[in-house]
């Protein structure tokens, strides 16, 4: 074809089309998943997290609980703080009369309650950010951290995860995205339910594909509906 000789808009029209078919024929991932493999890297730290103990595993998420759940305790604690020095304020002058002593009781008072909520609330904190929901391509792992001195780890392998639903129901969960994770089982295990999980649809879609992804590798074409 002569360079200064227009292209023909038939061959061009086929042209878009080849190459539009070729576009549609990659196969889409979803984000979490796709992210998760690319970032892939072996790490084996006998001393380190609960995360970081098998260097075969590929890590897809490290779901930890929407902040919405840690703001209710604090409102909570707020509260109680101030009721509780509401109650001193209040108290007090019946005990101690009207004086410098009253006074001196109520400071004192509220600075240990002050002292004490600040206290409960890093605590909670703590106790809270510890809860996780670890996804790989082979396993799940909950980590419950139902006290300051008491965990409860718990792992359940991609063959055994029978069905995963995310639920969100009312105003905030819709809101602030955020709502329950469950993880059924095939076995005996007991099944797992995150509450206040972050965008639980796009979590529950990234361990759904995991699960198919697995049952891929170690199945051949067979799929896990059909167990």
């Amino acid at each position: 074809m002569n360079k200064n000789q227009r292209p023909e808009p038939f061959g061009t029209y086929l042209g878009k089309i080849a190459t539009d078919t070729i576009k549609e024929k990659k196969p889409a991932r979803h984000p979490i998943t796709e992210s998760a493999f690319s970032d892939r890297q072996h790490v084996f730290n006998p001393l380190g997290r609960v995360e970081d103990i098998n260097q075969e595993e590929v890590k897809i998420a490290d779901i930890r609980r929407h902040f919405f759940g840690l703001f209710i305790k604090y409102l909570e604690t707020i509260l109680a703080i101030g009721l509780a020095l509401g109650l001193i304020i209040f108290l007090t002058p019946s005990v101690f009369g009207n004086g410098g002593t009253a006074k001196s009781a109520v400071m004192l008072l509220s600075l240990i309650v002050i002292t004490l909520g600040a206290l409960f609330l890093v605590l909670v904190t703590k106790i809270y950010n510890s809860n996780q929901l670890i996804i790989t391509d082979i396993n799940v792992t909950q980590v419950l951290q139902i006290g300051l001195f008491s965990r409860k780890v718990s792992e359940l392998t991609m063959e055994n995860v029978e069905d995963v639903t995310a639920e969100q129901h009312g105003i905030f969960p819709t809101l602030f995205n955020y709502g329950t994770l469950k993880v059924e089982t095939a076995g005996e295990q007991n099944n797992f339910i995150f509450k206040y999980c972050p965008n639980p649809n796009a979590y529950a879609k990234a361990l759904q594909d995991a699960r198919a992804a697995y049952f891929k590798k170690h199945s051949g074409n067979r799929q896990p509906g059909n167990i």
